[in-house]
């Protein structure tokens, strides 16, 4: 099957031991302008300030879940205090103070659960499949860097980059 028709890619999997052989190497990876992908056992801060990602969306997810929960905890008080109207001593039939205790816990909930909800769309989970490339030792005690090269010298010149930053281990792989 052609690489074409599968529409898969041609690219390199470096395999290093320890974090600063992999930020070495990012920082080869990164002045070609090539895209990559890394893998880690662990999380590190070092490693993520490396990386220059952008800020992530979910922060904005989750305000807006906080605010529909707000607005619908104050809008279900109300639709209920209007719709059955429990007058008790002559108080307001719209009492805000009590409104705002549901209010804040139905914010709460709403918040959570568009945080998660974001979390599992935009984390793409849960994956039942790995990709082919994926080695398992990156779960345990490896790095890794998938970098998209296409092929030719350019591909070349980066695996003898690869090497030189410390990669155990750099083969062509389908991405």
């Amino acid at each position: 099957m052609s690489r074409r028709s599968s529409g898969l890619s041609p690219a390199l999997l470096a395999i290093f031991a320890r974090p600063q052989e992999l930020e070495a190497a990012l920082g080869a990876v990164q002045g070609r302008g090539l895209p990559f992908t890394v893998h880690s056992p662990v999380h590190g801060a070092d490693l993520l300030g490396r990386l220059n990602l952008p800020p992530s969306p979910i922060r904005f997810v989750t305000l807006a879940g906080f605010f529909a929960g707000t607005a619908s905890g104050l809008g279900l008080c109300a639709f209920t205090a209007l719709r059955w109207g429990l007058i008790v001593s002559g108080k307001p039939v719209l009492s805000w103070v009590p409104f705002t205790v549901v209010a804040f816990e139905l914010s709460i909930l709403l918040g959570v659960l568009s945080t998660l909800g974001a979390l599992l769309v935009l984390g793409r989970l849960p994956r039942f499949r790995l990709p082919g490339y994926y080695d398992p030792r990156f779960s345990s005690d490896r790095f890794g860097l998938l970098v998209l090269a296409g092929a030719g010298s350019e591909a070349e010149s980066l695996r003898a980059a690869l090497h030189e930053a410390g990669a155990e281990e750099v083969r062509d792989v389908d991405a």
